[in-house]
């Protein structure tokens, strides 16, 4: 791995690429990851598709009649997903062996036969072909295709996740966002030229180990009826598998004792609202509803669905964030030009 001088702030060189000064650095940090922004990315639809009722149902994620901005309680409990999924994700990529991990990037190596290690990214200017990121501190590997190879890769290391899709799932199972990984964090790049580079991607997509790969949607041509499968079924993996069992009856108590809580808490100013909240046990259990199923809970999560049902103001909702010992972030647009926030 070419990296010389690679400092956050001055930039240097890594795979042959001439890296950019960046305030976020040069390697992902949990401070910066799922930097909120109130752009709706993804989910906005005419309003004539939705039911008055759906239009309703959502009207509490955004902070304008037409749902084009968040608002204050999408960007607290979207993020604090995010965070809850970053630390599962940590702890699960912790969990992996190396040895595997190896063996398994071998296996989808060998599928695309042609795919040469990446010294330098200009090789790689105006390229068709598909690649294969490795991130070997996380022991993960994401494959992707691209017109310019050399032109992708910088958009990954670059570009972030739009905050609104920084979570595919659940916190409990959504993959990573690769996306959301810096320059450094790409420790190898493979790359193959091809002029059908969506077959090659699908071909090796399909020989990975789930275990180490990032890719959220299978490999091929992205056709809008893969990109709605794909949000029905997402690719997961089962971050929380290992969290004490609850079974339905004891949900319900613990679900009700929140509530209750809750209740009280509107009532305390917002410094003693959160820390009367932040006093409960915030562990995920893995709870057995009434259907069977298997689902993952945590009060923490509780406190969250009650900003979204109006019962927690975001004023005690953002304290008991930090009570939990979170920092939390204002997109760069709404913080005062005399504060040192973002």
């Amino acid at each position: 791995m070419d990296t010389i001088d690679c400092d956050p702030r001055r930039g240097g060189k890594h795979l042959g690429e001439r890296l950019l000064a960046s305030q976020r650095g040069l390697a992902m940090t949990r401070d910066q990851y799922a930097y909120p922004n109130r752009h709706n990315n993804s989910n906005f639809l005419p309003r004539v598709l939705y039911s008055v009722e759906e239009w309703e149902s959502r009207a509490w994620a955004f902070r304008n009649d037409d749902h084009t901005e968040y608002s204050d309680a999408f960007l607290l409990v979207k993020r604090d997903q995010a965070l809850v999924n970053f630390d599962l994700s940590m702890s699960y990529f912790d969990s992996l062996d190396a040895e595997e991990f190896e063996d398994a990037l071998e296996r989808v190596l060998s599928k695309g036969r042609t795919f040469k290690p990446v010294t330098s990214l200009s090789d790689w200017e105006g390229v068709e072909g598909c690649y294969i990121m490795v991130f070997d501190h996380y022991k993960q590997f994401y494959v992707g295709t691209a017109g310019n190879i050399r032109q992708r890769i910088k958009q990954h290391w670059y570009l972030r996740k739009p905050f609104d899709r920084v979570i595919f799932g659940t916190p409990y199972d959504s993959i990573f966002p690769v996306d959301e990984l810096r320059p450094l964090d790409t420790t190898r790049l493979y790359a193959a030229r091809s002029r059908n580079p969506s077959s090659m991607e699908e071909r090796v997509e399909k020989a990975a180990d789930r275990r180490f790969c990032l890719n959220r949607i299978g490999g091929g041509e992205l056709t809008p009826l893969k990109v709605a499968l794909s949000i029905l079924d997402p690719h997961t993996r089962p971050l929380g598998a290992r969290v004490a069992p609850m079974d339905w009856q004891e949900y319900q108590r613990e679900l009700t004792e929140v509530h209750d809580l809750v209740a009280s808490a509107v009532a305390l100013p917002p410094a003693d609202a959160a820390e009367a909240l932040a006093r409960m046990d915030m562990g995920i259990r893995a709870v057995t509803l009434s259907s069977g199923n298997l689902q993952f809970w945590s009060r923490r999560d509780e406190v969250g669905r009650a900003v979204i049902r109006g019962d927690l103001d975001t004023v005690r909702y953002s304290a008991f964030l930090e009570a939990l010992g979170e920092h939390v972030v204002w997109p760069k647009a709404d913080v005062p030009r005399d504060s040192i926030e973002g």
